[in-house]
């Protein structure tokens, strides 16, 4: 049976309004995302976000501030649905995060907007978080259509 898979994920900004992204490494590409993953059955959307954070970064207090958007990814082969959610998290400021590395995730780090610009970051919003990001994503744009790119 084929199911649609519901990520969260969390928009992070240090004291210098940097984003903290993680690195991925799959199919011969290496991409940047926001942190978060999968909401397992019986889970709340915060509950996984947190889950997410401390198993990916070792990251245990983090609080959700607000939620700023949602879309949906349909893969081209029509393999996977994904609904990813966003949310702004607060973490305490100086916190060391530890990346827990595996077969995919294999970095973390703050970007600026300039060096944001460059990365390849999927999905492919990056319009929509330069957007947002200049108003330090206070504020929700509810649910945006994205095309899919390669």
């Amino acid at each position: 049976m084929k199911y649609i898979r519901i990520r969260v994920a969390a928009i992070i900004l240090n004291q210098k309004k940097e984003l903290l992204l993680v690195n991925h490494q799959k199919n011969g590409k290496s991409y940047w995302l926001f942190p978060g993953g999968g909401i397992e059955y019986g889970e709340t959307i915060e509950q996984a976000l947190k889950r997410e954070l401390r198993e990916e970064l070792s990251i245990n207090m983090a609080k959700i501030s607000n939620f700023v958007f949602a879309h949906e990814t349909i893969y081209p082969d029509l393999k996977r649905h994904i609904l990813n959610v966003y949310f702004k998290v607060k973490i305490k400021n100086n916190l060391k995060f530890f990346v827990k590395t595996d077969k995919v995730l294999t970095n973390a780090k703050f970007f600026g907007v300039d060096e944001f610009k460059k990365l390849l970051f999927y999905p492919d919003v990056k319009d929509v978080i330069i957007k947002l990001w200049k108003r330090d994503f206070k504020f929700s744009v509810g649910f945006i259509k994205v095309k899919w790119k390669n």
